[in-house]
């Protein structure tokens, strides 16, 4: 992530247009032509080795060594293979961001067999040059009069980021745009990327004060770690709605191998998008329709919706259409039930959605919208509206745009039809108010309003705690260690078992035999019915059953109560074992006594790695009476109780397990306790590849593992920075002697640092937040303890109580730039421990972990009459200034060298500072 020299490319003071000429179909004419048909107000230069004196009008030199000054942005759109050396050249004459408009560079290759567009990635790197590309449209920034693509058109002047893939979509896009007046701040496509990516370009947009919302098309994620923390980033601030396109594996440019257990990739997008808060569409219509109700619909207060409309037809199509997209209809209150009936026909349901009658007036349809507007229930309108001759539409949609500028309601309309409807129509965009072209774009567009609503206040929500005191993962390391050893790339049946019991995961007793011999006699011994299981080689391997096909080789008899019966099923089962996989080891037989869990309601969970995406938690239906993979969910590690919760509210289990468990709370939290320990478990042992316990059942405890496999691989990490354990340290505080604990912040300490906050004096709180504050909201808390550690970080003080529960004694926390080049910081101290030095503690925990993490200088402003701080700040070497401008004391410590140019001109400021 870096947003290096980004200004350049979005705010060029000057361009240069490398291989331009004026025949019609020379790529990098048309470019010129668009800038110069844009009034780009700034230098242009053009390069063209055929010695032209200039190329529509603009000075052409020979090449980048004639160039008469060093530009800010270079515009490449000459052949492939000469793309390369122009790189370095531009590098060495001091340009420092370029667009490579060339396209088919991932094909073309190199002496080196290579594709040049690696050539391209490794001249750039060697002269500090960004690159945008190859393949891209290029980029149009209207308010800044900059066309700079070969686009057939420019886009309008809005609050819209657009950052896309492919040039043709975005062609594509800009005739849509423009025919529904949707104005952009940016609009871009990324090409091949092979620089410059998505999330650089969020950073960007999310510190940009003229673009509101984003949207992006994307074919893949070639690094999704930095997306993910950049995107979460910004999809705090902004609503952020992106297409997928290569949804099947048939429609993928460069399909990737799948995970163990997915049949396609795509959910795996879902999980991404989900976890970063951004709204997912279908399409690019759908794109526009998400957008017209994020940017112009009110902040939904509830989710239920009222719908009215003039007949009853296109009321019953927006209710199918709601309910098949799980929303609900709101209940009207008596009172408005009653109002309402004054002025409609008595034979009127009396109930929502509301028909008004073919001849609904305008005054009519303006007293329905005030009558809503004083029921508690209601919080969201849909008006919809079908031609008639009895009525005038426009003087209907100025009754609906006057009462919804008076209105609190959350008021979006549907005027059905065309010809007719179209002045109605743009009356409702000029006065921003949301319009659809049909009740189920409509309803669809509000269900993306409520959805993106819920999926925000989910990653928002505080989780439960969990304990983790039955943890015990450096037994189960020593089993994975002692595993890798010794050459397998799995574990036994019995390991895997003593991993999940490391790890506090309840798993039937199960006993092991050579032989039926052997389980005939442990059958005399442990008495009442068993199950015997045939374990050989591949069993050991997790998801062996999707890989075969279920259902096609038995495993498993159960309920077995006499000595024949287990004999013939023995032998059964070694019949079904040698047809199916014959080269696979015999490893003997697993027992487990039937009567040791309910059954009934069957789990299938655990861990898959997608090659990309890295380690991927599943969850859904286990049995083989049912297809597993129908309902098979997946979520992004590490998880907390909510996340993990949301996981299961998502599979058709969660219904049965609501319906028919005897204390479905109970096994609903022990399901999710489980799914959080799986997450846990491949981030302390990243060698683990995949998990699978299959079935998951219940007793009178909770869940239960009956069978579990694991198998491993090279280490990986998940795309999104876990818990930091390896940060935590005990310390003794000198005067008091208390024991306390320095360590990460968490979700779950949301609870203890609202009580930190509100037990503080008003002089503390106006030092650390220049305001005096009476109190602190979920949100506002929320968002300090729910951090992404890729980008902040924030060290909580806590003591212990005697109850068990965690005290927050101090914090401190930093907030890094996308180049991790500053950090600004914030410390404060609960007033009871003043003098305890503890303060100094958490300030220089922060500094080493800055330090380390190549954190180039640490910031801070401080109020001038904060003297303890400033006392602090000089202790540890803070220089100190003050700031008249914003009545503040400037605070700045070096941590590191800076290693390059461009970070030694931001930090001092100077010209080329700018560009960045």
């Amino acid at each position: 992530m870096s947003t290096r020299y980004l200004e350049a490319l979005f705010n060029p003071a000057s361009i240069v247009v490398l291989g331009a000429s004026e025949r019609p179909d020379n790529l990098g004419g048309m470019v010129l032509r668009n800038l110069m048909s844009s009034d780009f107000p700034g230098r242009l230069l053009v390069i063209n080795r055929n010695n032209y004196a200039n190329v529509h009008g603009v000075l052409c030199v020979p090449k980048v060594s004639r160039m008469p000054f060093s530009p800010d942005l270079a515009i490449i759109c000459t052949p492939p293979e000469t793309v390369p050396k122009v790189i370095k050249q531009l590098g060495e004459a001091g340009v420092r961001t370029a667009m490579v408009m060339t396209g088919g560079m991932s094909r073309a290759h190199s002496k080196t067999g290579r594709p040049l567009m690696y050539a391209v990635r490794d001249a750039a790197r060697k002269n500090g040059i960004r690159v945008l590309g190859p393949n891209t449209i290029g980029i149009m920034v209207p308010s800044r009069s900059i066309n700079a693509t070969y686009a057939h058109m420019g886009v309008l002047e809005g609050k819209i980021g657009f950052v896309g893939q492919s040039g043709t979509i975005a062609s594509a896009i800009i005739d849509w745009a423009f025919a529904r007046g949707v104005g952009f701040s940016h609009f871009l496509t990324l090409g091949d990327s092979m620089d410059i990516d998505h999330d650089d370009l969020i950073d960007y947009l999310a510190q940009d004060s003229n673009t509101r919302a984003i949207l992006m098309h994307i074919e893949n994620i070639p690094n999704p770690r930095r997306f993910i923390s950049a995107v979460r980033a910004a999809s705090r601030t902004k609503p952020i709605i992106a297409v997928k396109s290569g949804r099947v594996p048939e429609s993928e440019w460069m399909p990737q191998q799948l995970p163990d257990g997915l049949t396609r990739s795509d959910p795996i997008y879902d999980a991404v998008l989900q976890r970063a808060g951004v709204l997912r569409v279908n399409g690019l219509d759908e794109m526009f329709d998400a957008l017209e109700s994020l940017s112009r619909m009110r902040r939904v207060r509830r989710d239920e919706l009222v719908i009215m409309a003039n007949g009853v037809g296109p009321g019953v199509m927006a209710v199918d259409r709601l309910s098949a997209l799980g929303g609900s209809l709101a209940k009207l209150s008596q009172s408005s039930i009653d109002k309402l009936a004054e002025l409609l026909p008595p034979y009127w349901t009396r109930k929502n959605p509301i028909d008004l009658n073919y001849d609904a007036s305008p005054e009519l349809y303006a007293q329905a919208l005030q009558i809503l507007a004083r029921d508690p229930n209601v919080s969201n309108v849909l008006a919809l509206y079908a031609p008639s001759l009895t009525e005038d539409n426009l003087q209907i949609a100025d009754a609906v745009i006057r009462t919804a500028k008076q209105s609190r309601l959350n008021i979006f309309t549907c005027w059905l039809g065309q010809s007719s409807v179209l002045d109605a129509r743009d009356d409702f965009y000029a006065a921003g108010v949301p319009t659809f072209f049909s009740p189920e774009k409509a309803v669809k567009a509000f269900m993306h309003h409520v959805n993106h609503q819920r999926n925000q206040r989910l990653l928002k929500e505080t989780p439960e705690s969990f304990t983790e005191l039955n943890m015990d993962r450096a037994a189960a390391q020593k089993v994975v260690s002692e595993v890798l050893r010794s050459g397998r790339n799995h574990l036994s049946n019995q390991e895997a078992r003593e991993i999940i019991s490391d790890y506090g995961i309840a798993a039937v007793e199960t006993w092991y035999v050579d032989d039926m011999d052997e389980a005939v006699e442990l059958f005399h011994r442990v008495g009442g019915p068993v199950n015997i299981t045939l374990i050989h080689e591949k069993s050991c391997h997790p998801f062996l059953e999707e890989k075969t096909g279920r259902g096609r080789y038995q495993s498993t008899i159960s309920r077995l109560n006499d000595e024949d019966a287990i004999r013939d099923s023995c032998q059964l089962l070694l019949r079904e074992y040698r047809r199916h996989f014959p080269q696979s080891g015999f490893l003997g037989f697993a027992v487990q006594s039937t009567h040791q869990h309910m059954g009934g309601i069957d789990f299938s969970v655990g861990v898959t790695r997608d090659p990309v995406f890295g380690p991927l938690v599943v969850c859904g239906a286990g049995g083989a009476s049912v297809n597993v993979m129908t309902d098979r969910q997946l979520a992004l590690p590490p998880l907390n109780m909510v996340l993990a919760r949301e996981l299961l509210q998502r599979t058709h289990m969660y219904k049965l397990l609501k319906e028919y468990s005897r204390k479905p709370e109970q096994d609903i939290r022990s399901v999710c306790e489980t799914l959080v320990t799986l997450s846990q478990i491949v981030i302390d042992i990243p060698e683990i590849k995949g998990i699978e316990i299959l079935p998951l059942l219940f007793n009178d405890k909770g869940a239960i593992a009956v069978d579990v496999a694991i198998d491993l691989g090279e280490p990986a990490r998940p795309i999104i920075n876990p818990y930091p354990r390896e940060l935590e340290e005990w310390v003794t505080l000198p005067r008091s002697g208390r024991r306390i604990i320095i360590r990460p912040v968490r979700a779950e300490d949301e609870p203890a640092h609202i009580e930190f906050h509100e037990r503080q004096s008003p002089d503390s709180i106006r030092y650390r937040f220049f305001q005096y504050r009476k109190q602190f909201t979920h949100n506002d808390v929320a968002q300090m303890v729910q951090i992404d550690y890729d980008r902040e970080m924030a060290f909580v003080a806590n003591a212990t109580r005697e109850d068990g529960s965690e005290e927050t004694l101090g914090t401190v926390r930093v907030w890094t730039d996308a180049d991790n080049l500053q950090c600004e910081f914030a410390v404060m101290v609960h007033d009871e421990c003043k003098g305890e030095g503890l303060g100094v503690l958490l300030m220089q925990k922060m500094i080493d972990y800055c330090r380390q993490r190549g954190t180039v200088e640490m910031i801070g402003n401080v109020l001038p009459d904060n003297q303890p701080m400033l006392k602090l700040a000089r202790k540890l070497g803070f220089h100190t200034k003050y700031n008249p401008e914003e009545e503040v004391t400037d605070l700045w410590l070096q941590l590191n060298d800076p290693e390059d140019d461009w970070q030694r001109q931001r930090l001092a400021g100077g010209a080329e500072s700018e560009l960045w």
